[in-house]
Order: C-alpha cells, then sequence, then structure tokens
C-alpha cells in the first residue's frame, strides 16, 4: 500500500529558471548564454546545493572557467531573486495529493541562496524547513529534506538514507516524484517507487495505478 507520496521543487512544484533567469537581469542572449555555461552548467552548481563550501569559492571557481565574465558573473550570482517561482496550481495539487489520504513530503537539490532570495516562491514550504509556509495551512509541506540541509545532493545514496530514516518511512510505501530519471534512479535503489514527472494529470493516474496494484 502506498502511503507516502515524496515531491521533487524544481521542476515539478516550482519553476527553475536557467537563461531566462540572466535574460529577465538584462543581459543579451549571447552573454546569457556564456554565464549560464560557466555557473549552472558548470560542476561548481551543485556546491550551491550542498551548502557545504563558501560562495566565494563557488563564485571563484566559476570565474576561473572564464575570467572574461568575472564581473557578470558577480552581478548575476549576488542576488539570485527570481531563480525559482511557485507554480500557481502547486498548493492546489499538494492538497489533492492529501485528500487521497497520502502524507507528503519533500526532497530536493535545492541551495541556500534559493531560499534567502525567493521567500515568495516558497510558500508551499514550512518555516521548518526554509520556507515562509505555515505549519497546518493549505498547501503546506512541512516535512522533508533539502540538500542544503543535509549537505549531500541526489542522487547519491545518503539523501534518501536520510528521508527514510528521518520520518520512518517504508519504501514500499513510498513514491518520488522528480523530473529527472538519475534521481529516481537513486531512489529506486532504495526499494522506492518512483515516477517521472511530466504533469501533475500524469502523476495523480500513476498513484492511481499504483493505489490498484
Amino acid at each position: 500500500m502506498i502511503r507516502n507520496v515524496v515531491l521533487d521543487i524544481g521542476g515539478v512544484l516550482v519553476d527553475y529558471h536557467t537563461l531566462d533567469y540572466y535574460m529577465a537581469r538584462g543581459y543579451r542572449e549571447e552573454q546569457a548564454r556564456a554565464l549560464k555555461a560557466v555557473t549552472m552548467d558548470s560542476p561548481y552548481w551543485e556546491f550551491f546545493d550542498t551548502g557545504l563550501m563558501p560562495y566565494s569559492w563557488i563564485v571563484g571557481k566559476m570565474k576561473a572557467l572564464d575570467p572574461s565574465l568575472a564581473p557578470w558573473i558577480d552581478d548575476s550570482l549576488r542576488d539570485q531573486r527570481g531563480i525559482v517561482t511557485r507554480r500557481k496550481e502547486s498548493k492546489d495539487w499538494i492538497e489533492m495529493i492529501r485528500a487521497k489520504g497520502y502524507r507528503v513530503l519533500v526532497l530536493s537539490n535545492f541551495s541556500p541562496a534559493a531560499l534567502l532570495y525567493c521567500p515568495e516562491a516558497l510558500d508551499f514550504l514550512g518555516e521548518n524547513l526554509g520556507g515562509t509556509g505555515k505549519t497546518g495551512d493549505y498547501g503546506v509541506i512541512a516535512e522533508g529534506i533539502l540538500s542544503c540541509h543535509v549537505h549531500t545532493v541526489k542522487p547519491y545514496p545518503a539523501i534518501y538514507a536520510h528521508l527514510l530514516t528521518r520520518y520512518g518511512l517504508i519504501p514500499e510505501e513510498t513514491v518520488f516524484v522528480d523530473d529527472t530519471q538519475k534521481n529516481l534512479t537513486g531512489a529506486g535503489r532504495y526499494g522506492i517507487h518512483t515516477i517521472l514527472y511530466e504533469s501533475r494529470e500524469q502523476v495523480m493516474d500513476e498513484l492511481d495505478h499504483l493505489a490498484a496494484v
């Protein structure tokens, strides 16, 4: 029996902005693509989500990839306001899942900067997790794991172990919904059921199918 539904955040509950993030800040498309290549597409971006390395160290490594972009890197990452925005229907969807009797949690790679600079996008996330939602309010999730709090990221095994042990979840009773296959593969190794997110309707259909098995 499925009792727990664990939702990713980026690409599932919020839109995570990449090229459009830079263009919204006034950079031309060519500049935006160059910045995205040495920041979000670099191997150093993941360090933001682990919450381990100092901001200055991460940015320094990015600057070293292309020193000519150094001033723009500083300017674009110093204040990451607008890097995520909540999808309009997310809170309704959370309640729709709960209405079917499921416990709803989150499991997400997430950076301290996104928590700090995008409070308006995180009203579905409880204050105890770093969001702005009040526990018990409509559409608010107060249970789950954010990578920056446990200093490891999906798809590494430790983050799934944190989720299962902290909340006493039984893998066979748990479904993880994510928009990235490698993250689902990591969860599947623990025996957690997985759904690759394509749409809310598709996820609900697959949940109904799992419940009927």
